[in-house]
C-alpha cells in the first residue's frame, strides 16, 4: 500500500507488527505520525497499514538500528516485552526520547528487579534465577517453602508455579522445566512466596513523561479461588484507600527514579503483605495486555495508545492537556471467562442480571471448539466488558460475576 509522504510528519519506529502493535500504528497516524513497523513476519495485522514495513526481526539489534539510521526516525516504541530492550538500544544510540538499556533491564530482569527494590529499600523476597536443573536443585535448599517458580522472561503468567513442599520432587521438576520452555532466555526464576492477604492484587499501568506520571490507570486484579495465579477480572477505579495510594505512589516512584526510567507506558502488579508492607510483583517494560489501554480510556477518557505515540516522537501537547485532567469516572470491569472442565464448549451463560450491563463481548473460543481448564491467561473462553454506571451495583456483580457467567462444556 502506497502513502503519500508530507515532509514534515515525525516518523515512528513501531517494533512488532502484530493486533497489539496495530493499535499503536492507528494511533500513531490519526495523530499525523509518519508509521514505519518492523516485523519478523511479513504476513501482520500491521504491515498494510503502516507507511513502511520491514520484514526484520525486531529483536536483531544491529538491524533495527541501520533502519532507525535510514529512516532518520524521531522516536522509536513497542508494547512487545521482548522488544523493549531493542527500543532502548536505539533510543539511546540515537538521542531519542526514552530510556537506558540499563534502566529497562532492570525492570524486565527479575533477579535485577528485585536488587532494585532492595536499593530502594522496599521490600522483596529472597530469590535466584537459573538455567540448569542442578543450579534450580541447589538454589531451592536455600529458601523456605512455598515457593514460586516464573520463566525469567515471559508474559501472561505463562508456565508460573506455586510449589508448597519441598518433597514434592516431581511437581518441582515440572514446573522448572515448563518455565523454562516458556522463557525467552531459557532461564527460570524462583522466589520465596510472599502470602496473599485476599484474591484482589492492586494493578494498573503508569504512564511516565520526564518526572511527572499519570496515576489513571489503576484498578483492582481478581483472582479466582479456583486458580489463585491466575488474573480474571479488572475492575476500575481500583478500591483503596488515599493513604494506601500514595505508598503506591511512593514506591513506584522511587523504583523509576532509581532505574532512571523517563518515558513510557508500565504495568504494574503489587500487593500488601500481612505485615502492609507493599510487595511489588512486578514492573512490566510495556502497557498492560488483555485490553488495558482500551479498558483506561473507557473508564477515564483518556487515550494512553495516543499519549504513548505521540510523546515518543517529542510531542507533547496529548500530555499537557491530559496530566492534570478532571474526569467523572465510568465504572468499568472486565471479566476473563476461563472454564473449570476441559471439553468442548456448547455455549456461554450470562445470566440476565448481569447481562443488561454488558458493553463488549470478544469471544476467544467458539461453540464446538476444544476449550482447557484456566491455568494461563491464554487459556481464556471469552473477554467480556461491563459498564455498571455506580460503585454499589458494581461491587454487587463483581462479588457474584463467577456464580452469573458460566461457560458450559461437554466433557469429551
Amino acid at each position: 500500500m502506497l502513502f503519500s509522504v508530507d515532509n514534515m510528519m515525525n516518523k515512528l519506529l513501531i517494533l512488532g507488527g502484530s493486533p497489539n502493535q496495530f493499535r499503536l500504528v492507528e494511533a500513531a497516524k490519526k495523530a499525523g505520525i509518519y508509521t514505519v513497523v518492523c516485523n519478523h513476519k511479513e504476513e501482520c495485522a500491521a504491515r498494510l497499514s503502516c507507511h513502511q514495513f520491514y520484514q526484520q526481526d525486531y529483536r536483531d539489534e544491529k538491524k533495527v538500528l541501520a533502519i532507525a539510521e535510514r529512516e532518520k526516525i524521531d522516536g522509536v516504541i513497542s508494547n512487545s516485552e521482548a522488544a523493549m530492550p531493542i527500543v532502548a538500544c536505539v533510543a539511546e544510540r540515537l538521542g531519542l526520547p526514552g530510556n537506558s538499556v540499563d534502566g529497562i533491564g532492570q525492570l524486565t530482569s527479575k533477579t535485577r528487579f528485585r536488587e532494585l527494590q532492595r536499593k530502594c529499600g522496599i521490600y522483596a523476597p529472597k530469590n535466584f534465577e537459573c538455567d540448569t536443573w542442578e543450579g534450580f536443585q541447589h538454589g531451592i535448599d536455600k529458601l523456605v517453602f512455598p515457593v514460586i517458580v516464573k520463566p525469567c522472561e515471559s508474559s501472561g503468567t505463562r508456565g508460573t508455579t506455586r510449589i508448597d513442599r519441598r518433597e514434592d520432587i516431581d511437581s518441582i521438576r515440572r514446573a522448572f522445566e515448563e518455565c523454562r520452555h516458556y522463557s525467552v532466555n531459557g532461564r527460570v526464576s524462583v522466589e520465596e512466596y510472599v502470602t496473599m492477604t485476599s484474591l484482589q492484587v492492586i494493578d494498573g499501568d503508569v504512564f511516565v513523561c520526564g518526572k511527572e506520571l499519570l496515576w489513571n490507570g489503576f484498578f483492582t486484579c481478581y483472582r479466582s479461588r479456583f486458580a489463585p495465579m491466575l488474573p480474571m477480572m479488572e475492575s476500575f477505579p481500583i478500591l483503596i484507600t488515599n493513604e494506601d495510594f500514595l505508598i503506591v505512589k511512593d514506591h513506584i516512584r522511587r523504583l523509576f527514579e532509581k532505574a532512571g526510567i523517563v518515558h513510557g507506558q508500565y504495568n504494574v502488579e503489587m500487593y500488601f503483605t500481612e505485615k502492609h508492607e507493599l510487595f511489588v510483583i512486578e514492573i512490566n517494560a510495556r502497557q498492560g495486555g488483555n485490553n488495558i489501554p482500551h479498558l483506561i480510556e473507557l473508564h477515564s477518557g483518556i487515550d494512553f495508545d495516543k499519549l504513548l505515540v505521540t510523546t515518543a516522537v517529542g510531542d507533547m501537547s496529548y500530555f499537557d492537556v491530559v496530566k492534570d485532567l478532571c474526569f467523572t469516572p465510568r465504572y468499568i470491569t472486565q471479566y476473563v471467562v476461563f472454564s473449570r472442565e476441559a471439553g468442548i464448549l456448547e455455549r456461554l451463560d450470562i445470566d440476565e442480571q448481569i447481562s443488561r450491563y454488558l458493553i463488549e463481548r470478544t469471544d476467544v473460543r467458539h461453540v464446538g471448539e476444544e476449550v482447557v481448564v484456566g491455568t494461563n491467561a491464554g487459556d481464556s473462553v471469552s473477554r467480556l466488558v461491563f459498564d455498571f454506571g455506580d460503585a454499589n451495583t458494581q461491587q454487587y456483580f463483581v462479588e457474584r460475576v463467577e456464580e452469573l457467567i458460566k461457560p458450559v462444556v461437554r466433557i469429551s
